[in-house]
């Protein structure tokens, strides 16, 4: 009996300092004591987890041409907010070029800059999108001209957030991980789209007698050096109907098929883009005296859209 006293007395004490100072030694039974748990307790109060393993938290760093694309399309949206076309040197509030200054142009920009900044889209979209207020926001400088005495510095910083947008474009297509995968193609469609596209660009009415730029009071085609709009649509439809051809009439390999394809989506979504923005200006006419865009922009809109649809890819 007297060799078991001092086992029990060395084993009373564990509380207060000496079992805080011995906590690594207590395996097995002993950690589910009292004076073990009340210490547990008070570790897991001060952020350690029950299990004794670190939290770890991941951050995912989006690619460099993601971020380009999203500042790009920042800058295109922040543009819209300040003067494209300046009505008045000293006027306030701030004439916006969001509004019906642009004829679309801003709005269009406006839009196209928030779906880039906030959803990542597929390659070819992205790089249409780009594309088509790239060309745009360039017909809106030449048209109205940067020696004018109305031209707004909100011009200069639109056409860099979406010369931004298409360079992030352009390196996001030669990334190996964001080619794309066809899932389907329907070369009627795509052609028809095509060539309603094309018709509309040159041979329809683009604008009508009210159209506002000074020195210009007659109806004229897309391609009129006046209007220029319908310049780009010809441009790109064309290019967008060739392809069609190749594909519809020649085997190409796999590789060269997802090319011509994506490159038609990026004609088609660019061709949307800049009809779009015309038929916004036609939406918005009923604030400016008279018609201001014909059928032109309606057909051209129409076959974009037809020629976009036509080709389902993912990214």
């Amino acid at each position: 009996m007297s060799d078991d006293l001092p086992t029990t007395e060395a084993d009373e004490p564990m509380t207060g300092d000496t079992a805080s100072e011995e906590p690594d030694e207590l395996t097995g039974d002993t950690a589910s004591e009292e004076p073990v748990a009340a210490g547990a307790s008070e570790t897991a109060g001060e952020g350690e987890s029950d299990t004794g393993n670190p939290i770890v938290v991941f951050f995912e760093i989006p690619s460099i041409s993601r971020l380009l694309v999203g500042l790009g399309g920042a800058v295109m949206a922040i543009s819209t907010l300040f003067s494209w076309l300046e009505v008045g040197q000293d006027s306030f509030p701030n004439f916006a070029g969001v509004g019906t200054s642009t004829l679309g142009v801003g709005l269009m920009v406006f839009l196209v800059g928030l779906v880039l900044l906030l959803k990542p889209q597929p390659v070819g979209t992205t790089l249409g999108l780009a594309l088509g207020s790239l060309a745009i926001t360039l017909i809106f400088i030449v048209l109205i001209g940067p020696g004018d005495s109305s031209f707004g510095f909100g011009a200069w910083i639109g056409l860099a957030g979406t010369a931004l947008a298409v360079l992030g474009a352009l390196y996001q297509a030669f990334e190996s991980r964001d080619h794309p995968t066809v899932l389907d193609f329907q070369p009627g469609s795509a052609a028809l789209g095509a060539a309603l596209a094309v018709v509309a660009s040159f041979w329809l009415d683009w604008v009508g007698p009210a159209f506002p730029f000074e020195g210009f009071w007659e109806n004229a085609s897309g391609v009129n050096r006046d209007v220029l709009f319908g310049l780009p649509v010809l441009i790109l439809a064309g290019v967008a109907l060739v392809f069609t051809v190749e594909l519809i009439f020649q085997q190409q390999g796999m590789g060269g098929r997802r090319v011509l394809l994506m490159l038609s989506q990026v004609a088609g979504t660019a061709i949307t883009v800049i009809a779009g923005a015309n038929v916004l200006g036609l939406a918005m006419g009923w604030f400016l005296p008279g018609p201001l865009f014909g059928s032109g922009p309606l057909v051209a809109l129409v076959g974009g859209v037809m020629l976009t649809r036509s080709i389902r890819v993912e990214a």
